[in-house]
Parts: structure tokens; C-alpha cells; sequence
């Protein structure tokens, strides 16, 4: 019985290690049009739902008035411009994001 109870304890902190162990890759990009607390909840709201293993999303003052420096960290490494821009789906027309590269 305390083999059992070792091996099943092993077995778990195994697991748990291995999901720890994701890496995760933090995007940086420009994006236009958020103004208001409201608009970031959208960006955020889409791109958590519709990318895969995104674990934040952030919007900051950008270096000009016109836009915004856009974060996003994320598990999944293959993240593109184009991806992020189709997970806005409707919000696209109103959300243009400039860039987005891994750092």
C-alpha cells in the first residue's frame, strides 16, 4: 500500500511539474483605437478567447496619441499579426493592431 500511495505521489508532482514547466512568450505590438477601459475589456475579452493558451492581455499608453502599445503573453508560440487581428472578429473595425512580435 505505500508503494502504491509513493508511486501515485510521484505520478502527480510529475504532472504538475510538467505543467509548470510551459513556456510562455510575451508579444509586444501597436494597436489604434482603444480609448476607454470599455474597449480594452473587448481586445482582451477576444483575444483570451478566441487564441489558444493566452494567459494575459494588456493595453498601454503608447508613444503617440494615435496608439497604444498592445501586450500579450501567451503559451502558444505561433501568434501572428493576422491571428490576433481575425480573434477581434467584429471588433477589427473599430481595433486596428499596427504589429505584434514576439520579444
Amino acid at each position: 500500500m505505500k508503494k502504491l500511495f509513493l508511486a501515485l505521489t510521484l505520478l502527480i508532482s510529475a504532472a504538475l511539474h510538467a505543467a509548470d514547466d510551459k513556456k510562455t512568450v510575451t508579444y509586444e505590438g501597436e494597436i489604434t483605437g482603444v480609448v476607454c477601459a470599455s474597449c480594452k475589456a473587448h481586445i482582451t475579452a477576444a483575444l483570451t478567447q478566441k487564441l489558444t493558451d493566452v494567459v494575459s492581455v494588456d493595453v498601454k499608453p503608447g508613444e503617440t496619441p494615435e496608439s497604444q502599445k498592445l501586450i500579450l503573453v501567451s503559451h502558444n508560440g505561433d501568434i501572428t499579426k493576422e491571428s490576433a487581428t481575425e480573434a477581434l472578429g467584429t471588433y477589427a473595425k473599430n481595433y486596428q493592431i499596427l504589429s505584434l512580435a514576439k520579444k
